[in-house]
């Protein structure tokens, strides 16, 4: 069974004369496991659908399940507690409370569900491992670099162990240096604990991490490619295509070798 079954799904602003189409009846499936990015040129639709897909925005039309639910018409309490339990979300902007500390920003959504300080340690005592953050846990947001606080975003997003992760933008605000280091925590978070991840990029530095790409226009699926060799091959495929479809560009540099 997907993870994520989109059927059908329009989203349209507006009213009347002045009707925008976002997004214009896509479909799709994202299996367990999978590492998939989304890409288009600029206003192609792809923030819009990826809002849809994590049920920040409800579509106009269409259905889309998550893991199993049908989380299209799901009344705000029940939609918020099902995004509690099952969604991580990584944004550009870190949204990191700077009047707490890495381990206060982290554990706040563990805290917030009214788990036991045992449950929380160990969550946290895991979580940081894996994002190399063990030494910064007392520290302030604004004593970190930027590139820590977006692994301090990531932390925070997965350390209920969601089922998906979307992530819209997230190296964005990063140096290519930074963004190769949070891309490569993100490979390791979806092959060592099997997060499934959505990305939102421009950038196809920072696509060529995932495993496939579905790329948008005009709201709609333009076309899709899947990686099957090594990474600079990928990364060239990721170059043509956008080539192919109109804008796009590798924000963070030139493709420089690693895994």
């Amino acid at each position: 069974m997907p993870l994520i079954d989109v059927q059908d799904v329009h989203k349209v602003y507006g009213r009347r004369l002045s009707l925008v189409t976002a997004v214009a009846g896509i479909t799709l499936q994202v299996e367990p496991g999978e590492f998939v990015g989304i890409m288009g040129p600029s206003g192609a639709g792809k923030s819009t659908l990826l809002n849809l897909m994590s049920t920040i925005d409800r579509p106009t039309s269409g259905q889309i399940y998550l893991a199993g639910q049908n989380v299209t018409y799901l009344k705000d309490h029940a939609l918020a507690k099902f995004r509690r339990e099952q969604l991580g979300f990584i944004f550009q902007d870190f949204n990191l409370l700077s009047a707490l500390t890495v381990r206060e920003n982290m554990v706040l959504p563990l805290t917030l569900a009214g788990r036991s300080v045992p449950e929380i340690e160990k969550a946290l005592e895991q979580t940081a491992a894996i994002l190399g953050l063990d030494t910064l846990l007392d520290c302030y947001p604004d004593e970190i670099s930027i590139a820590q606080k977006q692994r301090v975003a990531c932390g925070r997003a997965i350390i209920d162990r969601p089922s998906l992760l979307f992530a819209d933008e997230p190296t964005g605000s990063l140096d290519s240096k930074a963004a190769t280091e949070l891309l490569r925590y993100l490979t390791t978070i979806n092959q060592q604990i099997a997060t499934t991840i959505v990305l939102v990029t421009h950038d196809a530095f920072t696509a060529s991490y995932c495993k496939r790409i579905l790329f948008i226009k005009d709201g709609a699926l333009f076309a899709e490619i899947v990686r099957h060799g090594s990474r600079q091959a990928f990364f060239q495929q990721v170059i043509d295509m956008q080539a192919t479809i109109g804008g796009g560009g590798s924000a963070n540099g030139a493709f420089t070798s690693g895994p």
